[in-house]
């Protein structure tokens, strides 16, 4: 390596622009099959919630037990909830199966005994599993921040079962991959069949996840859970967050084959056809200035090395809180390539100066297409949809209508509904 390391922000206060959001904690716990949520929060909190209802076409799922000063100094609010349970349940024409029970920061400082409430609830609503769930950003910068903690609560409901060896679960990646990747159709071959939170019918078929032999996890926000499961559930995993990278790709391909005990119909035809796309690509674009954000891929370090090695210009990455573990390689790599490159903080209060505003490039990406007013983004957030060989071929497809085509950034930021 050249000797350099990758750079450390500093913590700093926190800037959030229209662009940050994308998968909010509504609409991820609306994910579990015949739920329900209620927040319990004050005013505030619960008009963020209920702008997320709407903005993502959920809030007939989510009711509000609004919180106010005496409540909170008294310590009583936490006794509200369960006349505010039964109340909400005579509202209901059918009682969930599972009631997401939301609290804000303000809960974290006060430390209710959700596990008690929880045994309570039970105990008064049979057939209802009560799931204690948390809006709390301040806990942005520590282990268990909000989408981390979420995915524990949700998957913490999954009870073991007889496992299904020709089965496995693909979590973390809150939209389903298109049915379109080649992974589908090779592990069919090979009598496997893929579960996903996203494509369960019901309660029932949502707790079949339980029985699958593996985890394949897509996404760092599930790998908490992931170890959960494996303790609890006795169901092992491996990480393969999405990646655009051939190489890494088929090294994960071959990872499955070993942990299912399977091989695999030859994908080679499909590794060249991404390799071809790649290259189809940067014909198109040239040396045309490229900038990666790190809300529209989860890995964008590899994606900017995978560019580079095929001939792109690749200026600037935004990032956020400093570069993950998994992604380290990657920078240093990056840098090495080209020393000149920006890596920027997406959420420094420096950001609001709009440093790189008019900066010429094609945005992989909302949050780097915000900060320099680009005509030329790639709508696209945490890799919704892609995985493997396909999901390379269809971010070339979406860089080259980019590059060919002129939005405008904050009409797209608004249609996209992001909620933080």
């Amino acid at each position: 390596m050249c000797g350099c390391s990758c750079p450390e922000f500093e913590k700093t206060l926190h800037y959030v622009s229209p662009a940050h959001g994308g998968w909010g904690v509504i609409r991820v716990a609306a994910l579990i099959p015949e739920s329900y949520m209620l927040f319990v929060a004050p005013f505030a909190c619960g008009r963020h919630g209920a702008l997320g209802g709407i903005i993502n076409n959920c809030k007939d799922k989510v009711s509000y037990l609004f919180i106010d000063e005496a409540d909170i100094v008294s310590g009583h609010y936490e006794h509200l909830i369960p006349d505010a349970v039964e109340e909400l349940f005579s509202y209901l024409p059918k009682r969930p199966k599972v009631l997401s029970i939301f609290v804000s920061c303000l809960d974290d400082l006060l430390g209710t005994d959700h596990k008690s409430l929880d045994a309570e609830l039970e105990e008064r609503f049979p057939g209802t599993r009560f799931l204690e769930c948390h809006m709390n950003p301040f806990k942005g910068d520590t282990k268990t921040p909000p989408a981390i903690g979420l995915q524990n609560s949700i998957y913490s409901l999954l009870e073991k079962r007889p496992t299904n060896a020709k089965q496995i679960n693909m979590i973390g990646n809150n939209a389903f991959v298109r049915p379109e990747c080649e992974l589908f159709g090779l592990l069919e071959k090979c009598g496997v069949s893929v579960k996903h939170i996203g494509t369960c019918k019901d309660y029932n078929d949502f707790m079949q996840m339980s029985e699958s032999c593996f985890n394949l996890v897509l996404s760092p926000t599930a790998k908490m859970a992931a170890g959960k499961m494996q303790k609890t559930l006795g169901i092992p995993f491996f990480t393969s967050y999405v990646s655009y990278d051939p190489e890494e790709i088929e090294a994960d391909y071959r990872k499955l084959e070993t942990q299912l005990g399977i091989t695999l119909p030859d994908f080679s035809s499909f590794k060249t056809e991404a390799i071809q796309s790649i290259k189809v690509a940067q014909k198109t674009v040239g040396s045309y200035p490229i900038a990666i954000d790190y809300q529209a891929v989860r890995k964008p370090f590899t994606l900017a090395k995978v560019l580079l090695d095929y001939g792109f210009n690749v200026q600037m990455i935004c990032t956020e809180n400093g570069v993950p573990e998994f992604e380290k390689e990657a920078c240093l790599a990056v840098m090495q390539k080209n020393p000149s490159i920006k890596i920027t903080d997406a959420i420094s209060h420096k950001t609001a100066c709009f440093e790189f505003e008019n900066m010429k490039c094609l945005c992989i990406g909302f949050d780097c297409g915000y900060m320099t007013k680009s005509k030329h983004v790639v709508v696209q957030m945490d890799d919704e949809g892609l995985y493997g060989f396909y999901g390379i071929k269809m971010l070339m497809k979406q860089i080259i209508s980019a590059f060919e085509n002129e939005i405008d950034v904050n009409s797209e930021i608004n249609s996209a509904g992001l909620v933080v």
